[in-house]
């Protein structure tokens, strides 16, 4: 999930930049576990080192089908500083976290149904994760991601070789275009690399934050009064971006943000349909934290004694700079490459909306761009619509806020499949 960039600052700097940080053990832990805490779900998880910076979490649950040969798919949250583990539990991973805060359900949609699925917690310290310095910078982040992938091909060599993905949502836009760039710029690494998966996300604000307008006028967030002085307050942001005044644009670009949402929101941001009635990321989520809490969970994890937050306000504020990272011309390349890019949006978010998405997928510099742009959207199911040309699909999903998979679990293990068989 995306938070908000005006985050106050004292919360940590009050108590100095290491609040909701652990003292790391750069050093490699690694622990397989068959538990019926975890439903005897096959599973490792452990930390693996980033050099002397840190190390990163990682949760990797074995395929229910064929372990052996499925593909790997990793998974990514956004924030920036938002621990995957909140997907884990209330979107794609094998579980769901019951009323009682203390046990599990299967979750029948799970991504392993159909593949080996990896989460990891990154930036370094997000999540369980640990940091000696955190990264400002998506130049930094798809550094140590690399370097994150070197050491798991290390410690699991059966995946060397195998068909690779790398999926994510929200401020995932801006982490898997980046990685996913570096990846096929440095080489080197034994994983067949497919194709990406960007759920909702944020990769562009140039390309994106006009379509606020169109998307709230649409949705008749706004009237047509309101709609019209968007329209021209986000070309000024626009237009600030082009003179690089980063800063005053984000100023006036979150300004005109703030006009369709109210503030306090005067709705979930994340799904137009519903109250935001637990601020700021609308969702109650405390059942995973009292989950994660119990003594029991943490010994089987070996994270005894470790914070864990939902999203990390110090590792927020250090990316704060980045957030006007522009990651366009990392996945129009990407695209031109023969990687499969799935970019898809359900269409009842607002912060990371699908004409937003939709503008960005058009805007992309390749060589199939007037097929693409041409092309019509094509009907699935009920599950949604989607504009398909070579490697490059856009799909809407129906009836889906910010997280497809929680909202739409079979369209999104569905799209899954598909996207591993070929679109």
């Amino acid at each position: 999930m995306k938070s908000s960039l005006f985050l106050a600052l004292i919360v940590c700097l009050s108590i100095g930049l290491v609040c909701s940080m652990t003292n790391p053990k750069v050093k490699r832990e690694v622990r397989k576990t068959t538990d019926p805490i975890f439903l005897n779900e096959t599973y490792w998880s452990g930390f693996l080192p980033i050099e002397d910076k840190g190390s990163l979490f990682f949760w990797l649950f074995e395929s229910r089908a064929d372990a052996a040969h499925d593909p790997l798919i990793i998974w990514l949250t956004g924030g920036p500083g938002c621990s995957s583990e909140i997907a884990l539990f209330s979107e794609n991973g094998p579980f769901k976290v019951n009323h009682d805060n203390e046990t599990l359900s299967i979750n029948p949609y799970s991504w392993n149904n159909v593949a080996n699925i990896l989460y990891v917690d990154q930036p370094l310290g997000t999540g369980y994760s640990t940091a000696v310095e955190l990264d400002q910078n998506e130049t930094a982040i798809a550094g140590h991601f690399y370097i994150f992938l070197q050491e798991f091909l290390e410690e699991f060599p059966q995946f060397q070789g195998r068909d690779f993905y790398i999926t994510g949502e929200s401020y995932g836009g801006h982490y898997i275009p980046a990685i996913s760039a570096n990846i096929l710029r440095t080489g080197g690494l034994n994983l067949n690399f497919k194709g990406v998966g960007i759920g909702n996300g944020l990769v562009s604000v140039y390309h994106q934050y006009p379509q606020y307008a169109t998307f709230a006028y649409e949705n008749q967030l706004v009237d047509e009064d309101l709609y019209h002085k968007l329209v021209t307050g986000f070309s000024l942001c626009d237009s600030l971006i082009d003179l690089n005044q980063t800063q005053a644009a984000m100023i006036q670009c979150q300004l005109q943000v703030q006009r369709i949402t109210g503030k306090p929101l005067k709705f979930n941001v994340y799904d137009i349909r519903e109250p935001c009635t637990y601020p700021p990321l609308c969702y109650d989520l405390s059942g995973i934290d009292a989950f994660l809490m119990q003594r029991k969970v943490q010994q089987v994890l070996n994270v005894t004694g470790r914070p864990w937050a939902e999203c990390n306000t110090t590792v927020h504020i250090f990316l704060s700079q980045d957030f006007m990272t522009d990651l366009t011309d990392d996945l129009s390349y990407m695209t031109e490459s023969g990687l499969q890019i799935l970019i898809y949006h359900g269409d009842k978010d607002f912060i990371c909306n699908w004409r937003g998405g939709e503008n960005l997928s058009l805007k992309l510099s390749w060589s199939g761009a007037g097929q693409f742009n041409q092309a019509n959207y094509t009907p699935y199911d009920s599950f949604g619509e989607y504009r398909q040309y070579k490697n490059l699909i856009f799909y809407r999903v129906f009836n889906a806020g910010h997280m497809v998979p929680m909202d739409q679990p079979a369209a999104a293990v569905d799209m899954l499949s598909r996207m591993i068989k070929g679109w």
